[in-house]
């Protein structure tokens, strides 16, 4: 599907008015999903946006397909020693240049030092806080996204069963999302962050955390890829965590179930039940101009409470200081629910919330849905039931 040339128009717009209250005449992206976001196509090696009037996008190679693609006009451009007299013929000559120096790599900046002779500031913020507010467009996808792993989810009791390996569960789930049109590559902009569908956690292997800034980690098959489903055997009376992402048209609804082959431990149960209420009383602050820090607070307060602060968001080192986190072309966008986070939440702005509670020798319990942040209340946009499944297979 192509992005409507009216959305991309409201996007720009949206970053634009942020341009011009910074005082940047322009910005030169070059990450692959901002530069999608106000495009609408991947074909671009570089995307300029001024401060005012239309965005340019430069493209290396498949200008045909580019043109297919999006409404926004294209050039043709080779190396990146050019781009000052290209941008420069097309009326652009900045005197204050944005980059997203967030994620841009060093020597891309260099470059950008290099050839061209103005000030660089970084936009990176500005970006983020345009990409946050999701559009009625962007929530079409994400329904659909919600659709695609509720369906999933409702085959988990048919392919889970004892004896079975971590690795053979997540074939078959994710053989589902793919028939349903995920686009099997699952998106992250933090430097050096990565993750593929998701992750599914069994028993012990649930309290394995990882490099990955998340609460659960997992073995996964080696060293080289350190997350997710490994070869472990699934065990009768242990938590198996499903946390899989749906993908439909770029955009992601992140989402945990809880499962297991006959009842897990009255403790995990419990457990359990305070990740439910924390999911409860956060989404009661889901509203405009909350504090995403009073947010976390409150999580950790109700894991205080329950005497669960060493196994909320993960356990010693690697415990996340989070409980949700904005969630659209990818999976760590603004806002993040987060300690100490100075972000009040913006009408429109969509969240992962995903309490959740790792045990070392048992495994890990919790729950994670989507959210749109409204004016009385969220609207939830993951659809499948939050109940804990037991599964009774023999």
């Amino acid at each position: 599907m192509f992005i409507p040339k009216e959305e991309l128009d409201s996007r720009r717009n949206a970053l634009q008015e942020k341009l011009q209250v910074q005082g940047v005449d322009g910005v030169l992206l070059a990450q692959n999903m901002t530069m999608y976001y106000f495009t609408g196509t991947m074909q671009c090696q570089y995307v300029y946006m001024p401060a005012s009037g239309l965005c340019l996008g430069l493209v290396r190679r498949n200008m045909e397909r580019a043109a297919e693609e999006t409404s926004v006009p294209l050039q043709r451009m080779a190396g990146f020693s050019q781009l000052p007299l290209l941008l420069a013929e097309a009326g652009h000559e900045p005197f204050r240049l944005g980059l997203e120096l967030d994620i841009m790599p060093a020597a891309l900046y260099l470059r950008a030092v290099k050839y061209f002779s103005c000030e660089i500031v970084d936009i990176s913020t500005a970006v983020r806080e345009v990409r946050q507010v999701k559009s009625e467009y962007e929530l079409a996808q994400l329904r659909q996204a919600a659709r695609q792993v509720d369906a999933m989810h409702r085959l988990v009791p048919e392919f889970l069963a004892e004896g079975i390996e971590e690795l053979a569960l997540a074939v078959e789930l994710e053989a589902v999302l793919r028939k349903m049109g995920h686009q099997g590559i699952s998106r992250m902009r933090s430097f050096n962050q990565e993750i593929f569908f998701g992750h599914i956690l069994s028993g012990d292997a649930g309290g394995v955390a990882s490099f990955l800034d998340s609460p659960t980690g997992g073995t996964g098959i080696s060293p080289v890829q350190p997350q997710g489903p490994g070869r472990r055997i699934i065990r009768r009376g242990e938590p198996v965590s499903v946390d899989y992402g749906g993908i439909y048209n770029g955009y992601v609804v992140d989402q945990t179930r809880l499962y297991s082959v006959g009842p897990i431990k009255k403790e995990l149960e419990r457990a359990f039940e305070v990740a439910l209420l924390i999911q409860e009383k956060v989404c009661e602050k889901l509203i405009p101009g909350a504090s995403c820090d009073e947010i976390y607070q409150t999580a950790a307060a109700i894991a205080q409470k329950a005497g669960l602060s060493d196994n909320f968001m993960g356990r010693g080192d690697t415990q996340a200081k989070f409980v949700g986190h904005g969630i659209g072309l990818e999976f760590d966008e603004f806002p993040v629910l987060a300690k100490g986070s100075s972000c009040l939440l913006e009408e429109g702005a969509v969240v992962a919330v995903e309490p959740k509670f790792v045990f070392q020798s048992t495994g890990v319990v919790g729950i994670e849905n989507v959210w749109r942040v409204c004016a009385k209340k969220p609207e939830r946009i993951s659809i499948t039931p939050d109940n804990y499944l037991v599964v009774n297979h023999h």
